[in-house]
């Protein structure tokens, strides 16, 4: 027993099942929106299905270039009639689907273009952090020696194997003194 996980159960609490009611019951009196939007939205549940980092922004930004897609049809909906024959109409145009799908696709283009940015700019951010810390510890070398480099060999205890050559250089300045 000890070495098993125990699962957690990830049950509704009662908010979430409230949610859900309210929901469902909005769908239900608004069904000639509910349908343009389950079209419309495809996109976005495959783009938060396939997004792989968990984060979310994917979903994010298809989600909201694909509303951004949905909404002159829901207007549209709305300014011509709230009927299910006038949703039907609306998603069946392929024009409409085109342009709620091409939203979507922008969408993509978006999140795509903002990976390659960011990344490009948190190379360049990192690259001049090397650069930083290496000009840090050629500095660091030169007031304290080469010990501190963490290069050299050490014993057990964390003492030098080898001497460095500062250090010979000082001992044979002292034979040679004394």
């Amino acid at each position: 027993m000890a070495g098993r996980k125990r699962r957690k159960s990830r049950k509704m609490g009662w908010k979430g099942q409230l949610l859900g009611i309210v929901g469902l019951l909005t769908a239900i009196v608004f069904m000639p929106t509910t349908i343009v939007l389950m079209m419309g939205m495809i996109p976005t549940v495959v783009a938060a299905v396939i997004d792989r980092s968990g984060k979310g922004t994917k979903a994010l930004t298809v989600g909201a270039m694909n509303l951004a897609g949905c909404t002159p049809f829901l207007i549209k909906l709305w300014s011509t009639g709230h009927t299910s024959e006038m949703a039907v109409s609306l998603i069946t145009d392929p024009r409409t689907m085109s342009i709620m799908f091409a939203a979507a696709g922008i969408g993509y283009l978006v999140d795509w273009a903002m990976s390659g940015i960011v990344g490009t700019l948190m190379l360049q951010r990192s690259t001049g952090r090397i650069v930083d810390i290496k000009k840090k510890q050629e500095a660091l070398i030169e007031r304290w020696g080469q010990e501190v480099a963490g290069e050299m060999p050490l014993d057990a205890y964390g003492f030098p194997l080898e001497v460095p050559e500062e250090q010979k250089q000082k001992k044979k300045d002292k034979k040679t003194k004394g």
